[in-house]
């Protein structure tokens, strides 16, 4: 494991931009448009499979590893020089965030983890932050073009939110009464063919309206033949799990039976379902335009271009599409006219909150302020949903979005691929 993470640490860490003419040929491995990669990179890469694997001098061994380290050192230059032809730039403010994070991740002071990373023989600070900011940029560019890419339908997420909710419904709570026909250890089968059958005389008397309150209080009577209990509380998942696929389908006021337990046979009566409406939250289809603070832009400046853009849009010098387009700072919805999307309320503090839900449909917000920045939100629709249904279609539109994005993430890098000019020296 520690072999992968020296790989990782050291590939995200190379990146080679030298003059040719102060090279001898023999010392480079591979050519990446304007860029390189040199042999002495390679082995000090190499040097720490050395260090880690007493076997690592198998000459196999040696051959495959030496290849996937080009092709990911390779993969790494043609990213970067993508990001940078699009202008993309990581602040130290994002930097110190992430570092900040790390240091949270391992429950140390950012000064210990400095401490850390300079006692490590491998890698100096100046190192660990290149390989921060690299990273970022990576990741920055490769959200970008895999979300321009990547489209989900409403009908593709539904249909994988419908299989994921089949015979799930662990919200729901549901209050039962039975009547219970016992197996004994001494019946024989014909006693247990004589309880079914008495057990299926019962249900037809009920489907032709007998009611089954006077049932139960004759059965409890009866109770050298039969078990009662009345208006229980059991959660939907257990009632599966004892009685398998008998409860798929259930409303209020159905008698359900006979149905075989570990004790006997049932005879139910759903007298109530709680579907838990306290877990309705309500979610926010919007646009928006976002303004964001940073080292060279203060909080009060960005209010002060939110609030001129806004007067804009209001004055009609311009509209809220063009706003978006052209003065955005959310890189990966300003492409899509700045739609993020249906976003629960939970994403949001209370004072966003009720701006959303003082919106009517397509109108558009005076500025305000959230955690990302100042934004102007354009509200597309409201709706109310069940957390626990809209974590399930948030887990569809997920699994929808992983499955897409290993297609788009390998045509992306193709595409880069045949574009550019990759020569393999040596190997």
């Amino acid at each position: 494991m520690k072999v992968w993470i020296c790989i990782i640490l050291y590939v995200f860490s190379t990146i080679f931009c030298v003059a040719s003419k102060e090279l001898e040929i023999d010392n480079i491995t591979a050519i990446i448009n304007d860029q390189i990669i040199l042999k002495s990179d390679i082995n000090k890469i190499l040097s720490l499979f050395e260090k880690e694997d007493e076997h690592f001098k198998i000459p196999l061994k040696i051959n495959f590893l030496k290849e996937k380290v080009i092709q990911k050192l390779i993969l790494e230059n043609l990213i970067l020089q993508e990001a940078s032809n699009m202008h993309i730039v990581v602040t130290k403010e994002q930097i110190n965030t992430m570092i900040q994070k790390i240091a949270l991740k391992k429950k140390i002071s950012v000064d210990q983890l400095k401490n850390n990373i300079l006692f490590n023989s491998h890698f100096t600070y100046k190192n660990y932050i290149n390989n921060i900011k690299k990273l970022l940029t990576i990741k920055m560019i490769q959200d970008y073009e895999l979300n321009k890419r990547i489209n989900i339908s409403e009908k593709e997420v539904n249909f994988v939110f419908k299989k994921l909710i089949e015979n799930n419904k662990q919200l729901k709570k549901i209050n039962l009464s039975y009547i219970l026909l016992p197996f004994l250890k001494e019946n024989s089968n014909f006693d247990i063919n004589n309880k079914k059958k008495i057990a299926e005389s019962i249900i037809i008397k009920l489907k032709k309206g007998y009611d089954f309150e006077k049932l139960y209080a004759e059965c409890k009577k009866k109770n050298s033949l039969f078990l009662v209990k009345k208006m229980f509380w059991m959660n939907f998942q257990d009632i599966q799990n004892s009685f398998s696929n008998a409860f798929n389908i259930i409303e209020k006021g159905q008698i359900l039976g006979p149905i075989l337990g570990n004790k006997g046979l049932y005879i139910f009566k759903v007298n109530n379902i709680n579907n838990n409406q306290e877990n309705v939250i309500t979610e926010f289809y919007i646009q928006h335009c976002l303004i964001k603070p940073s080292i060279i832009l203060t909080d009060l400046e960005s209010k002060n271009n939110i609030l001129d853009i806004y007067k804009n849009i209001k004055k009609g010098i311009y509209s809220f599409d063009y706003a978006v387009k052209n003065f955005s700072q959310d890189f990966y919805s300003s492409n899509k006219n700045g739609d993020i999307g249906w976003i629960s309320e939970e994403s949001f503090n209370s004072n966003v909150n009720k701006v959303l839900l003082s919106l009517k449909k397509n109108e558009i917000s005076k500025p305000i302020k959230s955690n990302f920045g100042w934004h102007i939100v354009k509200l597309l629709d409201k709706r109310q949903v069940d957390k626990f249904y809209h974590l399930k279609r948030r887990e569809a539109y997920n699994i929808l979005f992983l499955q897409k994005m290993t297609l788009e993430k390998r045509h992306w890098i193709e595409n880069l691929k045949h574009l550019s000019y990759i020569k393999i020296i040596g190997s």
